[in-house]
């Protein structure tokens, strides 16, 4: 049988139990109830089979002496404590390891073929109908190891002789090719418990499942089915959404028959219904990266011999695929900084009137058209004196004052090649420090920024778009020429007239706020006649600033593609993208300029 067509599916499903293995035994040290314990068991026990199920014996070999130690704990044999937990961590890091060679290899040659011993669960594998009438079907499997299995089937089916509600097994007889894998019909009227009993008592019986046996599906059951599909295609599937809605825009700006109105305004009906369910498609909730966060702590605070516990909110905020999986690293950053550099020592903590066990929380919400993502830890705070330090030592920082404001601290700490680490370790110290982070949430389309109390804490506030997709943006004119700025940052506009507050060279009064004002046209190095007439006001965090632009053109939705920069063009610019009118135009960066 060829199994290289199961590989993808084989990726799929132990990615998942990987992930709910080790976040289940993270869980159990804390917890040490039979729920964690429970879940890491079956995860194991999954894994074991779908990997024998592949030929991955090494793999399911691990899985299978991972299973023991877990239900050692499950039975109370073993104390789930710190050490436990250590040691069944790196047995599923072991095997983890393992799944990786195993899939780089390719299946095997000689995995077994579907219906033996080890296929997949090993019980559930029979296609053959179940008796009319039948309430419960009891799986059972025999040890491997089991002598003349077709003998201790014989006894097994003899053994529940007479018992009332027996409808039949399958199969009813066993000759020498009996794989040790059999299948008990019972009635409603049956003891399923005494069944079982029955069973295990002839003898060389790995395992018994009961199952309640399955209706027949209805009409509406029938027609619901899942379907696994590629990413990139998905990937691949948005792209073309989003240019019929390019399409769509222009199509609406040209002059068209009066016959042709209802038409088009059936397609942009049918292109938003297609843009909410492909949304809804490539929707994936934060739980996804949240689970693997508990471990990372763990792991970090038991390196640097430290006690802290990790919140999470907002696990059910979902996010677009495509930045889920590149906001794990940032994340993970962020973490291990809190427990190498904010929280602070057990003893420290008591001398400074604190709970020995430090804090930092991970929570997530939406905001508007995005996803803000916070991680606050309650430790020293970020000092100043020692990032200019070490700023000064690597070359990076010329002036005599240290930074007189948060963003100032941050965009220090955000250069690229600085750490406060004093030396190399697990956790920090390898020069990749918080330019990464800042890097790659710009990268996305998103923002963020850094405030920080000396004693009380370190609050990291990351906002991001909840979808790369299609994005919604103002068009706006400077100098003839037109640029798209997201509407994640965006919070208003307002005109530059005298009704607008005090305006002066560099800041704008708006109402109750004044703020930086930021001139378009000097950042872009625009010259000749014109002046700005409207500002844009980006807000992250706390953080406004005002843009002054020639025109606000309105608002439009954009499709916005990367690009690599030429030499000596201004990295205020994230993307491209084509307006409605079918010109291209750059999108702006509002956080490069801020």
């Amino acid at each position: 049988m060829d199994l290289s067509r199961f590989v993808d599916l084989y990726v799929s499903e132990t990615h998942e139990n990987i992930r709910l293995l080790q976040h289940s035994l993270v869980e159990l040290e804390s917890d040490a109830g039979t729920s964690a314990v429970a879940e890491a068991f079956r995860a194991a026990h999954t894994l074991k089979g779908i990997s024998a199920a592949m030929g991955y014996q090494t793999v399911a070999d691990l899985a299978h002496s991972l299973e023991d130690r877990l239900d050692a704990v499950r039975a109370g044999r073993v104390k789930p404590d710190a050490g436990t937990v250590d040691a069944l961590l790196a047995a599923a890091d072991e095997l983890e390891e393992a799944i990786t060679a195993a899939i780089e290899a390719g299946p095997s040659a000689g995995a077994p073929e579907a219906g033996s011993a080890d296929a997949t669960d090993g019980l559930a594998g029979r296609q053959s109908p179940a008796p009319d009438g039948t309430a419960l079907v009891v799986h059972v499997r025999l040890r491997p190891d089991a002598p003349i299995k077709a003998a201790r089937a014989t006894l097994i089916l003899r053994a529940l002789a007479g018992m009332p509600g027996l409808l039949g097994s399958d199969p009813d007889q066993f000759d020498d090719d009996f794989d040790g894998r059999l299948r008990v019909f019972l009635d409603p009227s049956a003891d399923a418990g005494a069944a079982a009993t029955a069973i295990r008592s002839a003898g060389d019986v790995e395992e018994v499942q009961i199952q309640a046996s399955a209706p027949a599906a209805s009409a509406s059951a029938r027609q619901t089915r899942q379907v696994r599909v590629d990413g990139k295609r998905l990937d691949g599937l948005a792209d073309g959404l989003g240019e019929l809605s390019v399409l769509y825009a222009r199509l609406q700006r040209v002059g068209m028959p009066a016959q042709a109105g209802d038409m088009i305004d059936r397609l942009g009906t049918v292109l938003g219904e297609l843009e909410h369910e492909m949304r809804a498609l490539r929707m994936v909730p934060l739980r996804e990266v949240f689970e693997r966060l508990p471990r990372v702590v763990r792991d970090a605070a038991r390196t640097v011999g430290r006690e802290i516990e990790l919140v999470l909110e907002g696990e059910d905020v979902e996010l677009d695929r495509a930045i889920l999986d590149e906001i794990g690293e940032p994340l993970v950053h962020l973490l291990r900084n809190a427990v190498d550099h904010g929280v602070e020592s057990g003893a420290a903590r008591i001398a400074a009137g604190k709970p020995e066990r430090g804090r930092i929380r991970v929570g997530a919400e939406r905001e508007r058209g995005s996803v803000r993502i916070v991680v606050e830890d309650d430790g020293a705070g970020v000092s100043s004196v020692r990032i200019v330090e070490k700023a000064r030592a690597a070359g990076l920082y010329d002036r005599a004052e240290p930074p007189a404001t948060d963003d100032e601290l941050f965009r220090l700490m955000s250069m690229p090649g600085l750490s406060t680490a004093d030396a190399v370790s697990a956790v920090s110290g390898r020069g990749v420090g918080m330019d990464v982070v800042v890097n790659r949430v710009r990268a996305l389309g998103g923002a963020i920024d850094m405030k920080t109390r000396a004693g009380i804490g370190t609050t990291f506030r990351m906002r991001l778009p909840i979808t790369l997709a299609v994005a919604q943006a103002l068009r706006v004119r400077v100098g003839g020429e037109d640029y798209a700025i997201p509407l994640t940052h965006v919070s208003e506009a307002v005109e530059l007239d005298d009704t607008t507050g005090d305006v002066t060279a560099d800041m704008l009064r708006v109402r109750s706020h004044t703020m930086p004002l930021v001139r378009l046209r000097r950042v872009l190095g625009v010259t000749g006649e014109g002046r700005e007439v409207a500002a844009v006001i980006a807000e992250i965090g706390d953080r406004r600033a005002a843009l002054a632009v020639d025109e606000l053109v309105g608002r439009e939705q954009i499709l916005v593609r990367t690009f690599d920069a030429v030499a000596g063009m201004l990295p205020c610019f994230s993307g491209a993208t084509l307006l409605a009118d079918g010109r291209p135009a750059l999108v702006l960066d509002p956080l490069s300029v801020i």
